[in-house]
């Protein structure tokens, strides 16, 4: 039985999961500093796990990985050095990038000619703009895509005034370049972004490209979580 984490910069989302179906899924906002941040942690794992036992915990975060820490994450300061180990009692533990964990299970979820041949390209687009890109089933580790963009403050700005058109368009200017240089068979979009109406599909027309809305929805990053323990 795998615990699967996704930490944002607005949400904590766990699932329970046995390696096939996820038995149980939770959300709660992200707190505001570091003392209910691991407060809440603690009581997410033991809420998704209730009575039965935990094997493994998958966490996938926002922001530059090294092992089982967060070095930094741009949208939660005080995770800055967090080091996750001594909170999971030494429970097996894997930590990846929040967008690599949701292009590992969206990919899962896709057809097997492109998890066996394709390449294909995620962002996450919610508090900030998460990039992710895998080839043959695999996701590889683009470490610049853990740092932000330079230009996610204007989009966090924009975002902000809730001007929908005005962003679309803005994310089409800086994310094109990016699928022209990886130039995936396939593109998929996730982040609570998408969940305001009509805003999917006037980002696709503008990109000019084939683009699907994650399958998986807010399930998607705490499923790539686990899915590191995934043989």
């Amino acid at each position: 039985m795998i615990i699967g984490l996704d930490i944002g910069g607005s949400k904590i989302r766990g699932i329970f999961w046995n390696g096939k179906k996820i038995l149980r899924f939770l959300e709660t906002n992200t707190p505001k500093n570091k003392a209910d941040f691991i407060k809440k942690f603690k009581i997410l794992v033991s809420s998704l796990a209730v009575h039965k036992k935990v094997e493994r915990v998958g966490i996938a975060a926002a922001g530059i990985i090294l092992g089982n820490r967060i070095l930094s994450s741009p949208n939660i300061k005080y995770l800055k050095n967090f080091d996750f180990t001594a909170l999971l009692l030494n429970k097996p533990l894997k930590v990846d990038n929040d967008a690599r964990a949701f292009l590992r299970s969206e990919t899962w979820r896709l057809s097997r000619h492109v998890r066996t041949r394709g390449k294909i390209l995620g962002f996450t687009i919610g508090t900030g703009v998460g990039r992710a890109y895998g080839e043959k089933g695999m996701i590889k580790k683009i470490k610049a895509f853990e740092y932000p963009e330079r230009w996610e403050k204007e989009y966090q700005r924009i975002r902000n005034v809730k001007d929908y058109n005005e962003l679309a368009e803005f994310l089409a200017r800086k994310l094109g370049p990016i699928i022209t240089k990886y130039k995936p068979n396939v593109v998929v979009f996730g982040g609570g972004i998408m969940d305001k109406r009509g805003f999917f599909r006037k980002l696709e027309k503008k990109l000019h490209v084939k683009c699907y809305k994650s399958c998986l929805g807010r399930k998607a990053g705490a499923l790539g979580a686990a899915m590191l323990w995934k043989n």
